[in-house]
């Protein structure tokens, strides 16, 4: 069973709402609700629209742009929305609420909402920085703009559900504060269709505003730490570790690259590199080896033989990456995270099994015969799981390229990556600096002397995507669509790399400090009087309070 993602949940969401509408149209044959029925209903609704609000406000303030949505047609639906909750709680007041099918049905659309949200907060940390790669992604206005068109959906028929629920209203609470219930609720479920009305047509216009249909993909970020490698494991339970493994690797880079001293040292992203390149060249070997059970179609064998050969490429960029670290790089002693390596570690035994056999190692390398192909895949069911983990061992290593750039300069500016290249000592080079055998005195290392390991990871994330949208479209070909790639493949588009690492960096960066900034709860500074009208304001104040004169 795979796990839920953000689609699932606001599609389950809205069916329980449409649930809820069809009890209440069962109930009007009934006759007005009770008050207990009323209260119930009410107070669930009221759940839903405050879950609802709070999505409207984190993400409303980064939608709206030139080929986006308007920001009033946000702040009206925002402000709707709030007002009609509060409608909703004061009606649900009154009275103890009782057992109702429509209720229960809006408990559960409430429920599904904060297991949305809570998936959507898990990718960023307490003081907003990111736990997972997909945080920027989160901050872009793409996702926030899909996010509003979604709330606004949700709210319409929440809205319509409202309706149902004054019409229902019982005659005991059909007015309260001098005016109708119904109305009241009518006018501001009414407010709320006009202003999705209004997103919707402003993302469906002539010059539409790209939605992010790989946000529907979404999981919760991979903040528990996967099972090492266990003695006989199943073949799907390791190609499924394979992903999830890969992801928590790829969730942790990301985090060390925020962070202000990162936990790894040269000789941990050397190997973890090298492991990279290994899990890449046994992927390739894997897809061009089961290929013709995969797909029967020559034309989806030849995609399928397309991939192999661009992850074999991404392998042969991975080595190089691997080898950047060696020249003349060293960090200083500092805590380390062993788990850098063993989960990279793990992705490749947990392949090289696949392969070959379930007692292959990382010494072996590539010396064992491969299993027959028949093996590997005993039944169809077998080839989506051979195909998800031969697209993740791509798309973990685009992300992990991405973000070790960061890390090394993040290293040099703490002082911590060091160097013994004579040539880069800023001191100069003595004779004192030979110690013996060649090797000389560590040093700070400086920015221009990681150039060339930017330049290697930049190849290496370039490789990996091209690897990874041809594993997609490969499997894609072979009659086993992969979800997750749609949300790769909108994250690279949402964030708009260039290929540049600084440039790439400053976008995602800045992504993420807007969003910060937006969805701050901070009181906005007063404006500032004129000077003219400051002047003018002193005088006044004193003729009105003319000073006492001392004695």
């Amino acid at each position: 069973m795979t796990d839920l993602t953000w689609g699932d949940f606001t599609d389950l969401a809205g069916s329980r709402m449409g649930y809820a509408l069809a009890a209440l149209t069962l109930a009007d044959a009934e006759g007005p609700s009770t008050p207990g029925q009323h209260a119930a209903r009410s107070e669930a609704l009221a759940d839903v629209l405050q879950l609802l609000h709070r999505s409207s406000g984190r993400f409303g303030p980064l939608a709206p742009d030139p080929l986006g949505i308007a920001e009033g047609d946000v702040a009206r639906l925002h402000s709707n929305i709030e007002i009609l909750g509060r409608f909703l709680r004061d009606e649900a007041l009154h009275v103890w609420p009782e057992p109702d099918p429509a209720a229960a049905h809006l408990a559960q659309a409430a429920r599904f909402l904060s297991l949305a949200g809570d998936l959507l907060a898990s990718h960023h940390g307490p003081d907003g920085e990111p736990r997972s790669p997909y945080a920027a992604y989160l901050d872009s206005a793409g996702v926030a703009r899909h996010m509003v068109a979604e709330t606004a959906e949700l709210a319409s028929t929440a809205g319509r559900v409202a309706v149902r629920i004054g019409q229902l209203c019982p005659p005991a609470r059909r007015v309260a504060h001098r005016h109708e219930v119904a109305h009241r609720l009518g006018e501001r479920a009414m407010l709320i269709e006009q202003a999705a009305i209004g997103i919707q047509r402003q993302l469906h216009s002539p010059r539409p505003s790209m939605p992010a249909p790989g946000l529907t993909q979404l999981q919760a970020a991979a903040t528990t730490v996967p099972l090492p490698v266990r003695p006989g494991e199943p073949q799907k339970d390791a190609l499924r570790a394979v992903g999830t493994g890969l992801d928590w690797l790829a969730a942790h880079t990301a985090q060390q690259a925020a962070q202000r001293l990162p936990d790894a040292t040269v000789a941990e992203l050397s190997e973890a590199a090298n492991h990279h390149a290994v899990a890449h060249m046994l992927t390739a070997r894997l897809i061009e080896h089961t290929r013709d059970l995969l797909s029967s179609d020559p034309v989806a064998q030849g995609d399928l033989g397309v991939a192999g050969g661009v992850l074999r490429a991404a392998a042969q960029a991975w080595y190089q990456a691997a080898n950047s670290w060696k020249q003349g790089l060293g960090s200083a002693p500092a805590a380390s995270h062993p788990r850098l390596v063993r989960e990279a570690e793990f992705a490749v035994v947990r392949l090289g099994r696949t392969l070959f056999s379930s007692g292959w190692t990382r010494r072996d390398g590539g010396q064992r015969t491969p299993r027959s192909a028949r093996e590997i895949i005993t039944v169809p069911g077998d080839a989506p799981h051979l195909l998800a983990a031969v697209h993740a061992v791509p798309a973990a290593g685009q992300v992990i390229a991405e973000h070790v750039p960061r890390i090394a300069a993040t290293l040099v500016q703490r002082g911590v990556l060091l160097s013994s290249d004579p040539a880069h000592n800023p001191r100069g080079s003595t004779p004192s600096d030979q110690i013996k055998d060649g090797w000389t005195r560590w040093y700070p290392a400086s920015a221009e002397q990681i150039s060339h390991i930017t330049s290697a990871y930049n190849t290496a994330r370039q490789a990996s995507a091209a690897a990874q949208v041809a594993v997609a479209r490969a499997a894609e070909a072979a009659g086993h669509p992969l979800a997750r790639a749609v949300l790769e493949a909108d994250r690279r588009n949402t964030l708009g790399f260039t290929g540049d690492p600084a440039s790439d960096t400053r976008r995602v960066q800045a992504a993420a400090a807007r969003a910060r900034s937006a969805t701050a709860d901070r009181r906005p500074d007063p404006a500032r009087l004129p000077a003219h009208r400051a002047s003018e304001l002193s005088r006044e104040v004193g003729a009105l309070h003319p000073r006492r004169k001392s004695r």
